[in-house]
């Protein structure tokens, strides 16, 4: 047995015992009382194997699962130690179950890839419409959606400028500017000395 194993069943003795009335628990020293073992029935055993078995999306786990209330869906969750929350909907937790069972929706994924793909573009044309470096980097700080250094990884990649993971979110963004803003200022200086 474990160390974490040897300290579950610690816990779940002191649980029990602070549980006990102070009768009870003088009759349980006394040895006038026994503690009995009894295995939990698994009340999901069915769904579980038919989740295990059919599940491949998110609507699947729905289907297999749709006619349970929401106090259903806890205990089900609370069966497999999952870490779900009485304000989490019915559809947040269809998805962590799903997530339990490791089923990712791909169609889900794509469509939402596709959005991010069209969240882009109207970024992507405001930002060579600068005139300046300055004005670039400004507009790219204003975005909400380039707050985190993914999305800004994310956005980099849409624009074909090469990102190296180790890059801190201000160099990625001074790697955009320069590479979008920069190359049609150089590109406007070059016509001009023609």
């Amino acid at each position: 047995m474990s160390k974490q194993d040897t300290e579950k069943v610690l816990r779940i003795a002191l649980n029990f015992l602070e549980g006990l009335t102070v009768e009870q628990f003088q009759e349980l020293i006394e040895g006038n009382a026994e503690i009995h073992y009894k295995a939990k029935e698994k009340r999901f055993l069915k769904e579980i194997q038919r989740i295990e078995l059919e599940a491949r999306h998110t609507t699947d786990v729905e289907k297999i699962l749709e006619g349970y209330t929401k106090k259903d869906l806890l205990q089900f969750g609370d069966e497999l130690n999952l870490p779900i929350k009485t304000r989490d909907t019915k559809k947040v937790i269809y998805q962590k179950i799903a997530a339990h069972f490791g089923i990712t929706d791909s169609a889900e994924y794509e469509s939402n890839r596709l959005t991010g793909e069209d969240q882009w573009k109207p970024m992507e044309d405001a930002l060579s419409c600068c005139n300046t470096v300055e004005e670039a980097k400004d507009f790219l700080l204003s975005q909400d959606a380039l707050r985190l250094k993914k999305d800004i990884v994310v956005f980099a990649k849409h624009l074909g400028v090469y990102v190296n993971q180790r890059y801190t979110k201000q160099e990625l963004l001074e790697r955009i500017v320069n590479t979008v803003v920069g190359s049609g200022i150089r590109g406007r200086a070059m016509r001009m000395e023609d």
